[in-house]
């Protein structure tokens, strides 16, 4: 141990330091700071600097005063060493309450972002200095800055914790209250980023940003249930965050690392994420992951570059405008600046970690780039840029040359954060002095979660069937005085968080209630609340109406509690057990089965307690909620959502005649007959979906649109119908029907000509409108599980999923783009960024016009993808964008494929799976998993009972098979690198190298007996096998491994890539690094421009044919316009020659002699045997594509032979 005097004279020299170069600049009114001072060429200060003070810079920038205080209040004796604790304290309040001021100042904004959440509506990320006021307009700044106010947030969090008081007065714990709510959407938010810059072109285009999010994470994390009045607060002064937009933050944090952003592959910025002072990550190996990508990448010898090709301030940069050229990023590759400060952030991180290697090793990097001033005071200069007239030494030669110290030091950033590396290392503060609140141990293993389950009665029928199944149950009414009630009603009260008449803010936006809020218990006065979860409320949509999709979700949720509760107390499930539920009472039901499993102690790999609600109280996470001030000033019978008051219309109808059931059919005129069908013809699905696109047969002709036009239905047709026929007549069919169906074709066409608002006088009824008799009728089929008709019917009535705007954003932020429409229609619309829920809906409805059934089904579809990026995000590795409506082609015709049907029938059955089995059947599509049908003892198609059974074949092996193959053709053509391009050379090493038949051990896992059987038929009983693969990936949007780097580099080689008659420009190699996001998704833009699922893979098969040349010949220049369809077609015509020397079989189509040719309706001219052929082996569709090339190559001027080795 030092001795005091030692100490304090080191300390003093601290102190020294710490307010020349920082508290010296710090404005008297405002408390403001500088965010960096000019250094004149005579080594000391001009006095210089910029007047603005932006947020950011000012909160790292007193850290170093608060270390300091927090030194010489540990280690101070005298009382003048306690004076400069407590002047150094008060320097920091001061600053942190200069910053609340001016935000303050703009509590209208922070109002309106809650909902509009746009860019004109931020907070400022810089002030003026000396007053505190605006000084830039909004237009004229990208101050969109979530991390700026998140930063400011946590830092608050911690010194709060330290015991500094910064928050004085209620209004100002409002105002807090109304940051959060600022920043907790930041999962889903474009910013502008810590660099203000947006998209790296600086146009003004916010994207989102991994910094940000996990900065606003962190606050997030750190504010929930602080007293901002330390320990003189009260509940009034507790801050409030639902965990569940937490946990959203966190999910898609650990997505995007170690990247930044679309157009930045990683970010020295992430360091602050990382490690000090967010410590954002639980996962330890992805911080071990970010870290090393960000040294590799980003470290030279003067510091870390921000980000690749950043051209702020580099001797190339054009100082007379903000923004930058597309094609210009190029030139500022290896003349990025280096920054001083990131070696800081790599010696706290060293710190933290108890890596004193690392430590050591950046502070003596750091060392070596400090100067000092005439008086001896050491200075952390803001960055190194490489001068001008050594340029084109350090492109040839990076990290070669000696760079040049900015004009600014100290940058008070930098140089605080040395300072406090300093005081940590020098022992004079702990580590946990300046983390109170403990973020340091965030990755640290948690002891397991127990979710407690509390099963609630409906009524007593069902408890007394759950009582035979010895599991603890009580009625609704015996857990008085606790209040059940639905999630909804939560997030209605938490509206009255954060209000504030004084500031005009009227406090939470109300939207969902994610699991994690619904499973703490809420005390308000003396009333306690529990909620039920959210997706259990059906009143809106259908889904929860499917007893097994129900259980299927309920096992999900009790996973998600297990893996993300991080709140104190156990998460507690509160399960309304009904009659529907139940199944008619039978203890065999999927229900009863998952109460069995729960009392066995363990769901979903998740230890559970079933027990009574009253027994949970010691155990579970009880929040306060202050703000509602007594639970007798909540009117819940309000805020319940009300039941349907639907009148029994229809239902008379069938009580004519109860001996007839559901099925009957209803007499049919001549009349009747035009409208008797009209659902099913109003589908876009039945149309183009059709068995022969996925299997191999005979060719038969597609129905088109347009012969279907002809065959006595379009959309328009409906309505000039009503100018022919009575309304009466068919208004007497409807009271006539006892069949649904027929019900319900005739609701259709009143609603297709008279309009949901026409009023029917059905049975001499006024108010029998068609809106409230389909009303009805939905709920009949709801009753009656016809799925096909609760779809239309839900369809018609323009329902919506509740959570649509969720499951669209957490796609969005898990970087996949979403398409919805039918391609082969034109009508694909693209979803790039969040969208409200009316939006979203209106959209949707709007795509797929009189086809009420797809476009619920494509909200039905968005939920499970919803549901599977979360729990399973690696189904969607290497698929950049979501076509839905081709999606919904693929399930179709698989299982027109299985049922050996035709399109038509198979769209009939697929809108008639319940959505649990829609939900099993998309997972199969996604994994790749072949999946077959039970249908028992059934005679026709109508008939046939669903059960899909996975006969686990090897995941994506389409996919698999290619990724094999082309690594494969790599490692053996690697060897030869001698080629200069000749036409004989060239086509002797792809023969020479020819994929061959990957043998299954190399490339599948082991298989079971169903599997072993499919793969030893012979290769005749495998048809169609390749062709389906390839539109299940093409649909599907996968692409094999590093697919979009390889195109990066064949776009380097050449001027232009043409993928259907779209161009990509060599431009773009120019703008964007091979592994920018940005950059896939031009490429994926092009891709999506093939409506042939098919077709686009051949042209990805051929694409990295052309990545092989590139890689294994990097001297082989390329043609100047590379036409991908050129080539595809170029090898399609080397395998017909081919075909027709060895009789293959495509000569019973194709491949004939052009006046014998049959087409056989192949994707894009492309004879159907070609589509299925395997990528590899002698004749592999990527040997055929290789001799294309070969051929290219053979043409080019200038070319000598090639030299084999």
């Amino acid at each position: 141990m030092r001795t005091r005097s030692n100490s304090i004279v080191r300390l003093d020299w601290y102190h020294h330091l710490v307010t020349r170069t920082i508290l010296d600049f710090q404005d008297p009114v405002t408390g403001l700071l500088p965010p960096r001072i000019k250094w004149n060429s005579e080594d000391h200060f001009s006095g210089k600097h910029p007047k603005h003070a932006w947020v950011r810079d000012n909160v790292y920038s007193i850290l170093a005063v608060w270390a300091l205080a927090l030194a010489y209040r540990k280690n101070a004796d005298m009382d003048e060493d306690r004076a400069k604790a407590y002047e150094l304290t008060q320097a920091v309040v001061k600053l942190m309450r200069g910053l609340l001021s001016c935000m303050m100042r703009q509590a209208d904004k922070v109002e309106s972002f809650k909902t509009t959440q746009g860019r004109n509506d931020s907070l400022h990320a810089k002030y003026d200095m000396t007053t505190g006021e605006t000084c830039v307009s909004d237009h004229d700044w990208g101050h969109l800055q979530i991390d700026a106010t998140s930063l400011y947030l946590l830092m608050l969090a911690q010194m709060t914790a330290s015991g500094i008081q910064i928050i004085f007065t209620v209004d100002e714990v409002a105002f807090i209250q109304n940051l959060v709510f600022y920043i907790e959407k930041a999962h889903s938010i474009p910013d502008y980023g810590i660099w203000e810059r947006g998209d790296k072109l600086n146009h003004g285009m916010p994207e989102l940003n991994a910094s940000s999010i996990g900065m606003a994470k962190a606050a997030l994390e750190s504010l929930n249930g602080l007293d901002l009045f330390g320990p003189e607060g009260s509940q009034a002064s507790v801050i409030h965050v639902l965990p569940d937009d937490i946990q959203k933050c966190k999910a898609v944090l650990q997505s995007m690392l170690p990247r930044e952003s679309n157009s930045k592959e990683t970010a020295a910025s992430l360091l602050s994420v990382i490690s000090f002072p967010a410590f954002a990550i639980e996962d330890k190996d992805i911080v071990d992951l970010t870290r090393d990508e960000i040294i590799d990448k980003l470290q030279g010898k003067y510091g870390l570059c921000r980000f690749l090709r950043d051209g702020y301030k580099t001797p190339v940069e054009d100082p007379f405008r903000l923004h930058y050229e597309p094609a210009e990023l190029e030139i500022f590759q290896h003349l990025e600046c280096e920054w001083p400060l990131f070696y800081t952030y790599l010696i706290l991180d060293g710190l933290y970690l108890d890596r004193p290697e690392q430590s050591k090793k950046y502070s003596a990097l750091l060392d070596e780039l400090l100067f000092k001033d005439e008086s001896g005071l050491i200075l952390v200069p803001e960055l190194y840029y490489v001068p001008k007239d050594k340029v084109a030494e350090e492109k040839a030669n990076p990290h070669s040359v000696e760079r040049t110290r900015g004009e600014f030091a100290p940058h008070m950033w930098s140089q605080s954060l040395y300072i406090v590396a300093s005081l940590l290392q020098e022992k004079f503060i702990a580590l946990g002095e300046l983390d109170p609140l403990n973020r340091r141990h965030s990755t640290e293993n948690r002891p397991d979660v127990v979710v407690q389950v509390a099963l609630l009665a409906e009524d007593e029928a069902i408890r007394e069937l759950l009582v035979e199944l010895e599991v603890p149950v009580q009625l609704i009414r015996e857990v008085q005085p606790i209040q059940i009630l639905p999630a909804h009603v939560l997030g209605q009260i938490y509206q009255q968080l954060g209000k504030c008449s004084q500031l005009n803010m009227k406090g939470r936006t109300v939207y969902n209630i994610g699991a994690l809020a619904s499973s703490t218990l809420y005390r308000v006065g003396n009333g306690l609340f529990v909620f039920t979860p959210q997706f259990l409320d059906y009143h809106q949509f259908y889904l929860c109406l499917d007893n097994e999709f129900l259980v299927d979700r309920l096992k999900s949720l009790v996973g998600y509690l297990g893996a993300n509760w991080r709140l104190l107390g156990r998460p507690t499930l509160t399960l309304i057990i009904t009659n529907s539920m139940m199944e008619e009472l039978s203890t065999t039901s999927c229900m009863a089965k998952l109460i069995v499993r729960l009392q066995g102690g363990y769901l979903s790999g998740v230890r559970v307690r079933l027990g009574y609600l009253q027994d949970f109280m010691s155990t579970s996470c009880i929040t306060t909620l202050h703000f509602a001030r007594d639970y007798r000033e909540i009117d819940i019978k309000s805020l319940q959502r009300n039941p349907s008051m639907s009148k029994d219309f229809l239902r008379r109808s069938q009580s004519r005649d109860r001996t007839r059931s559901f099925n009957s059919s209803t007499p049919e005129g001549p009349r009747f007959s035009d409208v008797s069908g009209s659902i099913k013809r109003s589908r876009s699905i039945s149309i183009y979906c059709d068995k022969d696109n996925m299997v191999m047969g005979a060719p038969s002709k597609k129905e088109t649109f347009e012969e279907r036009v002809a065959n006595g239905w379009s959309p328009a047709r409906s309505r000039t119908m009503s100018l022919d026929l009575e309304s009466k007549q068919y208004i007497q069919k409807l009271e006539e029907a006892v069949n649904i169906n027929d019900q319900a074709d005739i609701l259709h066409f009143l609603y297709n000509t008279k309009g949901p608002d026409f009023d029917t006088n059905l049975f001499g009824d006024r108010g029998a409108t068609v809106q409230k008799l389909l009303l009805e009728l939905y709920e009949k089929a709801c009753e009656v599980k016809l799925w096909s008709l609760v779809r239309h019917t839900a369809g018609l009535l323009h329902k919506e999923v509740e959570d649509l705007a969720d499951c669209c954003t957490d796609l969005l932020v898990h970087q996949k783009q979403i398409t919805i429409g039918i391609p082969q229609d034109g009508q694909e619309e693209v979803i790039t960024r969040p969208l409200p829920s009316t939006d979203l809906k209106n959209l949707i409805y709007k795509v797929f016009g009189e086809d009420m059934s797809t476009g619920v089904l494509t909200q039905e579809l968005l939920v499970y993808l919803a549901i599977f990026v979360k729990s399973d995000p690696k189904l969607f590795s290497e698929m950049l964008r979501l076509r839905v409506g081709l999606i919904i082609e693929v399930m179709v015709a698989e299982l027109a494929r299985s049922l050996d049907c035709t399109g038509e029938d198979a769209a009939e059955y697929f809108m008639n799976l319940s959505p649990f089995e829609m939900k099993t059947l998309l997972y199969h599509i996604l994994s790749g998993k072949e999946f077959g049908i039970s249908d028992g003892s059934v005679r026709n198609i109508s008939e046939k009972q669903l059960s899909i059974i996975n006969i686990d074949l090897p995941k994506r092996v389409g996919m698999r098979k290619l990724s094999d193959a082309i690594k494969k053709m790599t490692a053996e053509s690697k060897p030869s690198m001698t080629l200069s391009g000749g036409r004989r050379g060239l086509t002797r090493q792809f023969e020479k190298t020819d994929l061959q038949p990957l043998a299954p051990q190399e490339t599948e896992e082991p298989k079971g007996p169903e599997q072993h059987e499919v793969e030893t038929h012979h290769d005749g009983d495998r048809v169609g096998n390749w062709v389906r693969r390839r539109c299940l990936d093409g649909a599907l949007n996968r692409v094999p491994e590093a697919f979009y780097p390889n195109v990066w580099k064949v776009l380097e080689k050449c001027h232009w890539i043409t993928i259907y008659k779209h161009a990509l420009p060599s431009a773009m190699v120019r703008e964007m690094t091979a592994r920018e996001i940005k950059f896939a998704l031009c490429v994926e833009g092009a891709l999506n421009r093939i409506p042939e699922p098919e077709y686009r893979q051949l042209i990805v098969e051929a694409m990295m044919v052309l990545a092989l040349v590139v890689e294994s010949y990097p001297n082989q220049p390329l043609w100047d316009t590379v036409d991908v369809d050129d080539l595809v077609y170029e090898g399609y015509q080397i395998y017909l020659r081919e075909q027709a020397a060895i009789h293959g079989d495509s000569t019973v189509c194709c491949a004939r002699p052009p006046h014998e040719r049959i087409s056989c309706g192949g994707a894009g001219g492309i004879c159907r045997y070609f589509y299925d052929t395997a990528p590899s082996g002698r004749y592999g569709t990527m040997t055929y594509f290789s001799k294309a090339v070969a051929k290219k190559l053979s043409q080019l001027p200038h070319q000598n032979e090639c030299v084999l080795s």
